[in-house]
């Protein structure tokens, strides 16, 4: 699952930064956001903790207010300190080419190149997003949520590559196996349906003559022979219908998740113009998106969003209960 992480300076930005995340929380799911990097384990080097935390992150929100910058009264600035915890979270996100999205809060504006060290100077290049501690506070937040959206989208191509490349691969390894299920099945075949010699044939047995057929009885005077069942008038079971993926969903997949909802964990990628999906019901979401469906797709069960699936023989989108 994408993960998000907060960057912030306790002394500068914690109100608002707990904000920002239960805000964040609330549209992508606990286990989507994290905050606090600086909560390292004793005796445990927090470069390397940083490091490790980043790696798994997509995006990097950089909260700055007007404290960001760390300034005592002598002049100086714990942003130049090589062991500054936030200058480390900044400078390791720039090195790994995690994405930053610089957030200005309490009126704050973003550091110029000159306040900057060397190895942070990139971030004052960076557009920042404005966020109101006020009444424009959830205004400013929407629009903020729609870049990490947009960012999360263009983040994704190379896993759905991935995706496209596995299922090429269990293609191929059907193909040759059912391969050699035709060859055997051919030699089976043959040696069924080979002649055998005649001295190996042996006489037919009178017990396995057929019995002679009863004699038919006439049928009573009067009576009206009995019409065989209308075969048409039996009732057969519909097949289940069937769903596809469609070839030009964004990111080039779609997401099979644990729950109806981005805030659930991921199942398993299915890869545009995949097919085989049944469904077992879909409902409305409580969360304001559009509606999610009970799925299966192969071995893999779990919810699916219904905006790019559609019925593989009608092409209709999925019935919403």
């Amino acid at each position: 699952m994408s993960r998000i992480i907060i960057s912030y300076r306790r002394a500068d930005s914690a109100a608002i930064s707990g904000r920002i995340f239960d805000r964040l929380a609330s549209h992508y799911g606990d286990d989507a956001v994290f905050m606090d990097v600086d909560k390292i384990p004793f005796g445990t080097d927090f470069r390397e903790h940083i490091r490790k935390v980043l790696l798994e992150g997509d995006i990097l929100l950089a909260v700055i207010g007007p404290g960001w910058l760390g300034k005592s009264a002598d002049g100086t600035t714990r942003i130049e300190d090589d062991a500054d915890p936030v200058r480390v979270e900044i400078e390791t996100a720039l090195r790994q080419k995690t994405r930053i999205i610089p957030v200005l809060v309490d009126g704050a504006s973003m550091p110029s190149v000159a306040d900057l060290p060397e190895p942070l100077r990139d971030l004052a290049y960076l557009n920042a997003a404005p966020i109101d501690v006020g009444r424009d506070f959830r205004t400013h937040m929407e629009r903020l949520i729609r870049s990490i959206d947009e960012m999360l989208d263009r983040a994704r191509p190379a896993r759905a590559q991935g995706g496209k490349r596995r299922s090429g691969a269990r293609f191929a390894l059907v193909s040759i196996l059912s391969a050699v299920a035709l060859v055997l099945i051919g030699a089976t075949g043959f040696t069924l349906l080979s002649p055998r010699p005649e001295s190996a044939k042996q006489p037919e047995s009178t017990a396995s003559l057929p019995a002679p057929a009863a004699p038919a009885r006439p049928e009573p005077a009067g009576s009206a022979p009995v019409a065989p069942p209308n075969v048409a008038t039996l009732r057969t079971e519909p097949e289940p219908a069937t769903y596809r993926v469609l070839d030009n969903v964004t990111r080039g997949f779609r997401s099979l998740r644990r729950g109806p909802g981005l805030q659930h964990r991921l199942v398993v990628e299915i890869p545009a113009g995949s097919t085989g999906i049944t469904l077992n019901g879909c409902h409305r979401s409580t969360f304001g998106t559009r509606p999610w469906c009970e799925a299966t797709w192969g071995t893999f069960k779990g919810f699916i969003s219904s905006c790019c699936i559609v019925d593989e023989k009608t092409g209709a989108p999925p019935r919403v209960e």
